[in-house]
């Protein structure tokens, strides 16, 4: 029997075994020897699906534990076998990449079948994981995890009751194709100890679960609820597959109001997992805010430290990327060219910050490299004369043709799962309030009244810079921000431009013979109107910078061509995503406890173990600043990921900091006052 049957053998078992009623098989790897396997594995559900109609629309989830990064040349394989697996034939797709950094990478390899690589000491990367309802239902231990110098990171009675943590009841796992007597008996006590079947040819699954582990397993899942209690029900509810297209009405629909690329990305998400979408989109077209603009940046925000921001947007930028790839692939047009990201200083203080970026941490090549002026120069093909910090994977997008395409993909995936993505234009939502089935959603018609469109048990508001519009969502800390880019011709020197220059701005290199420079930056603006001095300071921006230089002059702003948005902005740099926050129910609470004479301790310890007040069935997703094209796909995954009840591509403490409520919750943890 060749790995693929074998493999197929044990995935006909599990998928006659396991609940499939929600066509999610979710699969385990721990540790990465070869990259083939996890070849095998999809070839052989894919040969499943198309010899038996009855697991046509089931999807398949592979969640790697890749470990520690020891070898290099894994990833390498893993990167070409995903290639394969997608047949891609067009220049910028052999740029995929995996990373050698910590934490999950998603990659949506096609719309049924998704594979995280987790990089990092296990037990760190397993505790991350938030609880969730589609639990794996087998595990793959490779080879490299038995060897000497890696089988104590992998079996360990703390990890492997986090794995069992995160499996189902009846969950077994087989070791490299071999047989349980060829194993270390240590391995085998504590895996069975930890609730787990080591799975044979003769027995591959579970029959009989494990009381006594079943309970330590629910302990762990009761711990992790009760630490993180703080953040509300962020999770949902697993979500059934849709029903028959005739019977759907707007309760079986999860709503999004908004029509950006947020809102966008929410739906292709929501739509790999066969949901229903209503998407209230305020606009004639979609992508008419600050989701608009003919290019943006996409490149990671970094840090010096390298600590949880600087790590998530090296995810997100990432996720991002290879978003764009995936609809290409699928011929749907989305403008861009990862061209990377030159990042220099234009003053004393910004070039020290940047040195600090650079010589912090030993960043990954596919991440960031230092370069000197004359490799600047070379690579940005216009006369750069200081040294910088070069994004290689970064570039620019086309964020409206983004948008675009994402619903455009969105309803290509609805129409082959047999669920409607449905957008409805110039429908701005004016109210929502709370009722016993859900969310009421009201808009003013053209008589001046208003009425209740429609009701969602689920509703997301995904709106941008209206995002704190509502009576709900108005005290989410977020500020808006004006942003006017301006668009120049590509004339001169300045048209050799080869990579976008992040320096006192932006400026990318010309699409259709355009440039896109910018852009300004003003808090709470009174207007979107067309700003003759924002104009004129953007074409001096690139002057600044490089004054020394002569290709800046060929800059000519002077057509006044340019487009403003407003971008909300949090002031630790974070998204919000997740459930909206009753913010007054909080704040009563809080001078609840300012009138009580309860010591602060026990203050404390009820903000960190009570459910925070929430609005049920409200979540929020926005707040992306200027970072929307690097960020917004992955939270936007990770939300519809919730939503579902499935494993999220961003751990539980990452997920806090994007919490709506996380400026209070931040004191009120630490027992210290608003």
């Amino acid at each position: 029997m060749n790995r693929v049957q074998h493999y197929s053998h044990l995935l006909q078992s599990l998928l006659h075994n396991c609940n499939t009623e929600n066509r999610l098989l979710h699969i385990g790897i721990l540790g990465l020897d070869s990259a083939d396997k996890i070849e095998s594995l999809i070839i052989a559900f894919n040969q499943i699906q198309q010899s038996d109609t009855l697991y046509a629309q089931h999807r398949i989830h592979i969640s790697l534990l890749a470990g520690l990064i020891t070898k290099p040349h894994c990833i390498s394989d893993l990167i070409n076998i995903t290639l394969n697996l997608t047949s891609t034939l067009d220049s910028d797709r052999h740029e995929l990449v995996i990373a050698p950094i910590e934490g999950c990478q998603r990659i949506n390899i096609f719309s049924n079948i998704t594979l995280d690589c987790h990089f990092g000491e296990p037990i760190k990367q397993l505790t991350g994981i938030a609880n969730h309802s589609h639990r794996v239902c087998h595990w793959f231990a490779c080879s490299n995890t038995l060897q000497a110098d890696t089988k104590d990171h992998f079996y360990t009675s703390a990890a492997l009751w986090q794995m069992g943590r995160l499996s189902d009841d009846l969950t077994a796992i087989s070791f490299a194709e071999s047989q349980p007597e060829h194993i270390d008996n240590r391995i085998v006590n504590l895996v069975k100890h930890c609730g787990f079947h080591v799975a044979s040819d003769t027995q591959p699954v579970m029959t009989k679960a494990d009381e006594i582990a079943c309970k330590e397993r629910q302990a762990l899942r009761n711990q992790q609820d009760h630490q993180y209690a703080y953040l509300g029900n962020y999770q949902s509810t697993p979500c059934l597959p849709p029903k028959d297209k005739e019977t759907n009405n707007n309760n079986d629909c999860i709503g999004i109001i908004g029509g950006g690329i947020a809102a966008a990305s929410l739906a292709l998400s929501l739509a790999e997992r066969g949901k229903n979408v209503v998407i209230y989109c305020k606009d004639s077209a979609i992508a008419q805010a600050a989701s608009g603009n003919k290019q943006g940046a996409i490149y990671p925000l970094l840090t010096p430290e390298n600590g949880p921001l600087s790590q998530f947007y090296q995810q997100a930028f990432l996720y991002s990327r290879q978003r764009v790839q995936l609809m290409e692939k699928n011929e749907l047009r989305i403008g861009h060219r990862f061209c990377g990201v030159l990042h220099t200083g234009f003053d004393q203080r910004s070039q020290a910050r940047l040195d600090k970026i650079i010589d912090g941490q030993e960043w990954p090549s596919e991440i960031g490299v230092k370069v000197s002026a004359k490799q600047a120069s070379l690579i940005a093909g216009v006369e750069i004369p200081q040294d910088g910090f070069f994004y290689p994977m970064g570039g620019w997008i086309c964020p409206f043709e983004m948008a675009q395409a994402s619903i455009d993909y969105a309803m290509l995936i609805g129409h082959q799962h047999n669920c409607n993505i449905n957008l409805k234009l110039n429908c701005r939502i004016s109210q929502i309030h709370q009722t016993d089935t859900g969310w009421a959603l009201s808009s003013v018609d053209p008589t001046g009244n208003t009425n209740i469109i429609a009701q969602h048990k689920q509703l997301i508001v995904a709106s941008g810079a209206e995002l704190t519009s509502y009576q709900q969502t108005a005290k989410i800390p977020l500020s808006g921000f004006r942003g006017q880019v301006s668009h120049v011709p590509a004339t001169g020197e300045l048209a050799n431009l080869a990579t976008v220059i992040c320096a006192n701005g932006y400026l990318t290199p010309a699409n259709n013979n355009i440039h896109c420079v910018g852009a300004s930056y003003v808090k709470n603006p009174s207007n979107m109107d067309f700003s003759l001095t924002e104009q004129l300071a953007n074409g001096e921006k690139m002057k600044q910078s490089f004054p020394n230089a002569k290709w800046p002059t060929d800059i000519d702003v002077s057509s006044n061509d340019a487009r403003v948005g407003i971008r909300m902005v949090s002031r630790d740099h974070f998204p919000v995503m997740g459930i909206a926050p009753d913010i007054d129910a909080l704040l009563a609470k809080y001078q609840e406890q300012l009138q009580s004479k309860d010591k602060p301790s026990q203050w404390q310890k009820y903000w960190q173990h009570t459910p925070a007040a929430n609005y049920d069935g409200l979540y929020l997703l926005g707040g992306f600043g200027s970072r929307g094209l690097s960020s917004a796909p992955l939270v936007a995954e990770c939300l519809a990921a919730n939503l579902c009840g499935e494993i999220a591509p961003i751990n539980l403490p990452t997920q806090a900091l994007l919490s709506g409520n996380r400026m209070w919750m931040r004191k009120l943890l630490k027992g210290k006052a608003l």
